[in-house]
């Protein structure tokens, strides 16, 4: 991962960790950045959080319980035994008190959503990927990201700059639709209980 082509989570943590943390990860991707270059594979075993997000979007449809599907996924590997039930407690609390969607008919939409925002003044590529979308009760839809970082917690700042971030790359998708959730927190921020300010506070941000 260059910095310069970045997936959205990761542009969120790096802003608002602290600078310990901060060195710690940008150390990291230049190691793996260098494996990489020398023919080798810059993978460190997948995405941690690819497997449960896939299973948040199957329990949300009601195709599947999560807590069952958090330990099968503990039990198939034991990497997840730490980080998925707080992952899995996270969610279903946002979906039950939060979003409100525990008791309502939800559709998936299959095809998830994807975009990139292209920022030229720095040359960089912000990347959205995998974005839940979700109908609700057939009236409404949910565009939601999710934000899985232990360190730090995704700040009303942060929030409000990922929200933006997703408003300027789904083009294809209501603005007022985007929502960003930080399941450890069991936070999440959306354009109405986070108002946006503006492109040049982000830019500032972004480039500072």
């Amino acid at each position: 991962m260059s910095v310069l082509d970045i997936p959205l989570r990761k542009v969120l943590q790096l802003f608002y960790a602290p600078e310990p943390l901060r060195i710690s990860l940008l150390k990291e991707d230049i190691r793996l950045d260098r494996r990489k270059e020398e023919g080798g594979n810059r993978s460190k075993g997948g995405d941690f959080y690819l497997p449960f997000w896939s299973d948040v979007k199957k329990h949300i449809a009601g195709d599947a319980d999560l807590s069952k599907m958090t330990a099968d996924r503990i039990n198939s590997n034991k990497r997840f035994k730490r980080l998925y039930p707080l992952l899995k407690d996270g969610v279903v609390e946002l979906l039950n008190a939060k979003l409100r969607w525990s008791n309502e008919p939800v559709q998936i939409v299959p095809k998830s959503v994807h975009g990139n925002l292209e920022l030229a003044d720095v040359g960089g590529i912000i990347r959205i990927r995998d974005a839940l979308h979700a109908r609700v009760r057939g009236e409404y839809s949910r565009v939601v990201y999710p934000y899985f970082s232990e360190d730090p917690a995704l700040s009303e700042e942060g929030g409000r700059l990922g929200l933006w971030v997703m408003q300027q790359a789904l083009t294809d998708v209501d603005p007022n639709d985007a929502r960003i959730i930080d399941p450890l927190r069991r936070t999440f921020f959306s354009p109405q209980t986070t108002p946006l300010k503006g492109k040049r506070e982000f830019l500032r941000t972004f480039c500072s």
